[in-house]
């Protein structure tokens, strides 16, 4: 059965254009006015509505497991969640495998997702142990993934050496090389001085991993990009001043693309001093106002490329186990709330258009992972994955309306001003009216596309 939806403010790539749009066979095939309904077609007006390109969040950890503790979202769950907030696509993260390729790691992580509700694909993460020889690099390319994921900080770091080989070899392969970026060494330096000195709550996690560890981090890997002449990009980017530095190495013509998060835009470590700072415990963590100041501002210079939510969830009951900023699991749910936040702090509130929303959600990590043009834009031929948004409603965010299986959320109390109200992949309607629909889970593996850009 096919999809008409009438009427609506299409956000389409050259600009909003109030039209129809028809869906059929999973993909869109028809955009103009006064489209008629044929036989069978299932007709839904948005009048007054925008109508987006489905979410990509680029940046998702479901059933991750760190020791013994696992989020409490798996595939199911996280992605069920994802698509009541717009999301219609995710990329998650494959960890090398003891004894496995890289690619063989990556199938399994595949197989894992295979009751997700939405599409996805993977980062390959590359650790000192996992190997990355060209041919290792090329066969994950060759499955259909573009994308590594590196660490400077945590026991899967790198050194800085190991890196510039990394990003140097996925340069000449056309891969992107994505980078958690806070130099370890400052991290270690600072935690070793507050246990010293018996500061280990909660209240200190802002201060053991300081803004000036990311800082220098990303000076570190702007100059290896300059020297090998290939591109990096620096995900869940939380100080301004690392803004900064990143607008002027673009500036300088290095090869350099960023993401930011809603948390890091609209909360600041103030939240470390209440009484449930570990719900609030994420790396990097919450900064200063003027850091979300400097953000917004970047964000609206063009300086980011997309907007993630690093979306890692645990339950309160995982967060409160432990009362140390060391021990408390890291991590917050994010991917239903990502539109919606953002709609409401930057459309409704004028700091950026619909338009450049649409571009940092969907088209634009759609290009640089390789999904693109059949993920991130609505255009005749591309997957009819799309979220229609009412700009007028008005939504308090309480735990009750949400859906993740975290107990939950960092914006809890805040007043949205314009909200999802239906969530469509590949033509089939998964959320609608605040209610997700019922249904086995059909999202699927999307390897990268030779069409677009990537």
């Amino acid at each position: 059965m096919a999809l008409l939806i009438k009427n609506g403010n299409l956000v389409l790539e050259d600009g909003v254009r109030t039209a129809d749009l028809r869906c059929d066979g999973g993909v869109i095939v028809t955009i103009g006015e006064n489209l008629v309904p044929e036989a069978g077609d299932e007709v839904m007006d948005a009048s007054g509505k925008y109508v987006m390109p489905g979410v990509i969040d680029s940046h998702v950890h479901y059933k991750m497991a760190i020791g013994n503790v696992c989020t409490v979202d798996n595939f199911e769950t996280g992605s069920r969640s994802a698509a009541c907030g717009g999301v219609t696509t995710v990329v998650d993260y494959a960890d090398p495998l003891p004894g496995k390729s890289l690619v063989e790691s990556l199938d399994y992580r595949r197989h894992e997702a295979r009751r997700a509700f939405v599409d996805h694909t993977f980062h390959m993460v590359i650790t000192p142990e996992s190997g990355w020889t060209k041919e290792d690099l090329k066969a994950l390319k060759e499955y259909g993934v573009n994308s590594l994921k590196l660490f400077t900080t945590y026991g899967d770091m790198l050194a800085y050496d190991q890196m510039e080989e990394i990003i140097g070899l996925a340069g000449e392969l056309g891969l992107v090389v994505t980078i958690h970026a806070e130099d370890n060494q400052i991290v270690a330096d600072q935690v070793a001085a507050l246990k010293a000195e018996g500061k280990t709550q909660p209240a200190y996690h802002g201060v053991s991993r300081p803004a000036f560890a990311e800082v220098e981090a990303v000076k570190k890997l702007v100059e290896i990009s300059k020297k090998v002449n290939a591109g990096i990009h620096i995900v869940h980017v939380s100080a301004g001043e690392t803004g900064e530095v990143i607008r002027k190495a673009r500036e300088e013509g290095v090869k350099i693309t960023a993401e930011t998060c809603p948390h890091y835009l609209e909360l600041d470590d103030s939240v470390y001093q209440w009484k449930n700072a570990q719900l609030f415990v994420m790396q990097p963590p919450l900064r200063k106002p003027e850091d979300r100041r400097l953000l917004w501002e970047n964000v609206q210079k063009g300086t980011f490329d997309f907007f993630t939510t690093d979306h890692c969830a645990y339950s309160e009951a995982q967060k409160f186990s432990h009362d140390t900023f060391f021990e408390t699991n890291g991590g917050i749910p994010g991917s239903e709330t990502l539109l919606p936040v953002l709609f409401s702090e930057g459309v409704s509130k004028g700091r950026i258009s619909v338009e450049q929303l649409s571009r940092m959600l969907s088209e634009n990590p759609a290009r640089l992972f390789g999904l693109f043009p059949r993920k991130g834009v609505l255009r005749p031929g591309s997957d009819a994955d799309l979220v229609i948004v009412d700009p007028e409603k008005q939504v308090t965010l309480e735990k009750d309306l949400l859906h993740s299986a975290a107990d939950y959320s960092t914006f809890e109390g805040m007043t949205l001003t314009g909200y999802p109200e239906c969530t469509v992949l590949r033509g089939k309607i998964l959320f609608r009216d605040g209610h997700f629909l019922p249904g086995d889970p059909f999202g699927k593996f999307v390897p990268i596309s030779h069409e677009g850009d990537h």
